[in-house]
C-alpha cells in the first residue's frame, strides 16, 4: 500500500528541480513561440576568435552580434547593453558548412546535418518534393535549417516511384523520360513545384548491382543539353551524376554545373572542366563508406568497386587541385542513424589528399556558397551575412579535426545547440522539437 505522504517529497524535489533547470536556461531566447516559430534573437557571440575563411586569419577575443538572422557586426568592442550575451568559451568561431548531395527525406536526417555543421545543402533529389517541403519550413522558421537547394524528382530514364510525385509524371510510370520533349517536362514539373536545382544523370551507378554500369551513357549530350537548356530558361542549374570519363566529358559539353562523383575523370575532363567553370562535387568520403560496415550504400558491388574507386578518385583530385579545378564537399548520404559520412570527414579528407586545411575549408564554405550563388549571402563570417555559424575547439585553419566536433551552431539566426561546461548557457540539441530540446534522449 502506497503511503500518501510519501509523495510529497517527491513531488517537492521536483519542483525544486524544475527550479533550478529554469534558474539555469540562459536568457537568449531559443525556444519556438506558440506558432512553432524559432526566434532569430539579438545576441552577442563573446570570448571567440572568428576564421576568415577568404585569407585564413583570425580574429581574436572577438564580439559577433546576429540581429533578425544576419550579422549585425564582427570586432573586439563590447557588445551594446540590452544584447542577449553567449560566451563561446574562448573556442573559434567558423561559417557553417556546406553538404553539395544531401539524399535525405527525414528531420531525423536533417537534424543530424545541423548537428555536424551544415548550414546549406545541395539535394540529390527526392521523390516526392520532401526536401522542398523542408526547405519551405526552414524559410518560415520552423526549422533552424539548413537551408536546401531542394532538387524534387530525379531527372533519369526510369522514374519508378518518383511517378507518384506530381500527376503530370504519371505516364512515366510506364514510360521512359527519353529524347528531348520528355526531360524538359520533368524539369519543368520539378521546378513549378519548388526545384531551386536540378539532379540527373549521364551514366550509371557504382553502389547498385542492378543499376546500369558506372560507364554506360543513359542519356545523350542532346538529352543533357536539352535538361541544362530548360533549367537555365527556368532560372536554376544542374547536378549531374557521372561516374565514366566519357559520361563526364559528356555532361560538362552539355552545360552542367557541377559534376557528382567523377570517379573515373581523366585529363581531358578536368581540362574540360576549367574552361566551361564547371565544379566537381567528389563525394569521396561517401566512397570511403563502402569499405565500412555502416553505410548508406552497403552492398558486394560498392564494397568490390570501393578500393578501385578511391585510387581513381585519389589521382584525378590530386590533378585538379594542381589545376585550379572547383572542388566543393559533400557526403552523398542521408545522414541515417548508421551514416559514417560527414562533411567534415570530407575536408579531413580533402587535406590528406593535398589541400591545405584553409582549401578544405573553403570547400565547404565559401566556394561552394559562390558556386551555388549565394556568395553575397553566406559562406562567410561577415557583417550583412547570414548568421550560419559553428564553433569548435581549436582554430580549422591549423588543424581540420578541429571541425569534427561543433560545440555551438546557428543557422539562419536560430540557435541549434550550444554546448558547454557551463550550464547556465547549455542549449540542448534539436532545439524546439518534441522530445528533443529538454534534455531527453538522442537517437
Amino acid at each position: 500500500m502506497t503511503n500518501r505522504f510519501s509523495l510529497v517529497p517527491t513531488v517537492a524535489g521536483s519542483l525544486a528541480f524544475a527550479a533550478g533547470i529554469a534558474a539555469a536556461q540562459p536568457t537568449v531566447p531559443y525556444l519556438p513561440n506558440e506558432d512553432g516559430i524559432l526566434p532569430q534573437p539579438h545576441v552577442a557571440l563573446v570570448n571567440t576568435h572568428v576564421v576568415n575563411v577568404v585569407d585564413g586569419t583570425v580574429l581574436e577575443d572577438a564580439v559577433v552580434v546576429v540581429r533578425d538572422g544576419l550579422i549585425e557586426s564582427v570586432g573586439t568592442d563590447a557588445p551594446a547593453a540590452g544584447v542577449h550575451i553567449l560566451d563561446l568559451g574562448g573556442r573559434h568561431l567558423m561559417p557553417g558548412l556546406f553538404d553539395g548531395h544531401w539524399h535525405g527525406r527525414t528531420l531525423e536526417g536533417l537534424y543530424r546535418a545541423l548537428e555536424s555543421g551544415v548550414t546549406t545543402m545541395k539535394s540529390a533529389a527526392v521523390g516526392s518534393f520532401l526536401d522542398v517541403r523542408m526547405n519551405d519550413m526552414v524559410d518560415k522558421g520552423h526549422l533552424a535549417g539548413p537551408e536546401i537547394f531542394a532538387a524534387g524528382v530525379y531527372v533519369l530514364p526510369n522514374l519508378g516511384q518518383s511517378a507518384l510525385a506530381d500527376p503530370r509524371l504519371y505516364k512515366y510510370l510506364h514510360n521512359e523520360v527519353k529524347g528531348v520533349e520528355a526531360v524538359r517536362e520533368v524539369v519543368q514539373v520539378d521546378v513549378d513545384r519548388g526545384a531551386r536545382w536540378i539532379k540527373t544523370r549521364s551514366g550509371g551507378t557504382t553502389s547498385g548491382p542492378d543499376g546500369p554500369d558506372p560507364k554506360m551513357l543513359v542519356y545523350s549530350v542532346e538529352e543533357l543539353t536539352a535538361i541544362v537548356e530548360e533549367a537555365d530558361a527556368l532560372g536554376v542549374k544542374v547536378a549531374c551524376h557521372a561516374h565514366g570519363r566519357e559520361v563526364v566529358r559528356n555532361a560538362i559539353v552539355a552545360g552542367c554545373a557541377t559534376i557528382e562523383h567523377g570517379s573515373y575523370v581523366d585529363e581531358e575532363g578536368l581540362q574540360l572542366m576549367l574552361e566551361m567553370g564547371t565544379a566537381w562535387v567528389p563525394t569521396y568520403t561517401s566512397v570511403v563508406g563502402f569499405l565500412l560496415p555502416h553505410d548508406d550504400y552497403n552492398s558486394s558491388a560498392s564494397f568490390q568497386r570501393g578500393s578501385h574507386l578511391l585510387h581513381y578518385l585519389q589521382k584525378g583530385f590530386r590533378r585538379a587541385l594542381e589545376l585550379g579545378v572547383t572542388i566543393l564537399t559533400a557526403t552523398d548520404t542521408q545522414y541515417g542513424p548508421s551514416t559514417n559520412v560527414r562533411v567534415y570527414r570530407e575536408m579531413t579528407h580533402f587535406v590528406e589528399m593535398g589541400m591545405t586545411p584553409l582549401q578544405a575549408l573553403q570547400s565547404a564554405t565559401i566556394r561552394s556558397a559562390e558556386v551555388y550563388g549565394i556568395r553575397d549571402r553566406t559562406g562567410a563570417i561577415e557583417v550583412g551575412l547570414e548568421a550560419d555559424l559553428v564553433s569548435v575547439d581549436g582554430n580549422p585553419v591549423e588543424d581540420i579535426y578541429a571541425t569534427h566536433e561543433p560545440m555551438f551552431v546557428m543557422s539562419n539566426g536560430r540557435i541549434v545547440f550550444h554546448r558547454t561546461v557551463d550550464p547556465d548557457h547549455y542549449i540542448p540539441r534539436r532545439v524546439g522539437v518534441t522530445g528533443f530540446g529538454t534534455g531527453g534522449p538522442r537517437p
